[in-house]
């Protein structure tokens, strides 16, 4: 019986891991290190993971890429599977939502959330990602993905996101708009209407929002601070790579001044003491 492989309109992300090809190299050769030594004490530093229990005898294991597919899977696990697919396939993830019609504004801003997490999640462990998010009309079937929304998204990840950031298409924006009242002021909630970020004519997505979904803020911000400030430190003599951070860091000092200013008044889960709000001050990027 001949198959008929229907469009349905997909909000299709494509993220990649920035440098992640040296990352790979270093999978590679923590996991020989481990088959030679049927450990990993002489491979790498730190806490070793003992996989002898599951695997007898030599086996190719590298922790820090265990560590790389936990850090997706667990933030990636909280999607609802009747909603989202996910792949991830060497440093790139793709992420796609269906179009639900009259909840099609929630599905939407639920995937920025998810992308938001992940960055965050990848973020804590010195990963950074880039990409981009179209909306249109897409085939998508078990292993087979199709349509000009991933051609779109790659693109936009390729050629244009340019520093650790994720890049939203006109139709993607289009979209959200048209799925509200009045636009991105339309949200009843805080969260989802500081989500979205634009210069010039590209629109890119905050992903320093997520500080309203974690408990502990003062570590959100810390962390950012620290792993920024090394990324910077480390690319002073690569000057591509050195501005990709410095633009991560202006973007981090003005959510910074919008957060302490008043967005973290405006969240009703927490209450924002003046020692609270001077120690996030005390976060700011100082480089040069």
């Amino acid at each position: 019986m001949k198959n008929y492989y229907k469009y349905s309109n997909r909000a299709v992300a494509f993220l990649d891991v920035l440098g992640f090809q040296n990352k790979l190299k270093e999978f590679e050769e923590e996991a020989i290190c481990y088959y030679n030594n049927h450990s990993g004490d002489d491979c790498q530093d730190g806490e070793v993971d003992d996989v002898s229990d599951v695997d007898a005898g030599a086996v190719y294991y590298s922790k820090n890429a265990n560590d790389f597919i936990e850090t997706f899977n667990n933030a990636i696990s909280k999607l609802d599977k009747d909603k989202f697919s996910y792949y991830l396939f060497s440093d790139n993830i793709c992420i796609t939502a269906q179009n639900a019609g009259s909840n099609s504004e929630k599905l939407l801003v639920e995937l920025l959330l998810v992308i938001s997490e992940l960055f965050f999640e990848f973020m804590r462990q010195g990963y950074f990602l880039r990409g981009g998010i179209d909306y249109g009309l897409f085939i998508e079937k078990s292993s087979i993905a199709l349509g000009v929304p991933l051609a779109t998204a790659y693109k936009m990840e390729s050629s244009q996101a340019v520093f650790p950031r994720i890049l939203l298409s006109g139709n993607f924006i289009k979209e959200l708009e048209d799925s509200t009242v009045q636009g991105f002021e339309g949200y009843s909630s805080i969260l989802a209407s500081s989500l979205v970020k634009s210069s010039c004519e590209i629109h890119y997505l905050n992903v320093f929002n997520h500080v309203f979904k974690v408990d502990d803020k003062e570590f959100f911000f810390k962390r950012y601070n620290q792993n920024i400030n090394d990324n910077l430190r480390l690319s002073q003599k690569n000057e591509s790579i050195f501005l990709k951070y410095r633009w991560l860091a202006d973007e981090f000092n003005s959510f910074i001044e919008s957060y302490t200013a008043s967005l973290a008044y405006l969240d009703e889960n927490f209450e924002a003491t003046n020692d609270f709000i001077q120690s996030i001050q005390k976060l700011k990027i100082v480089y040069g």
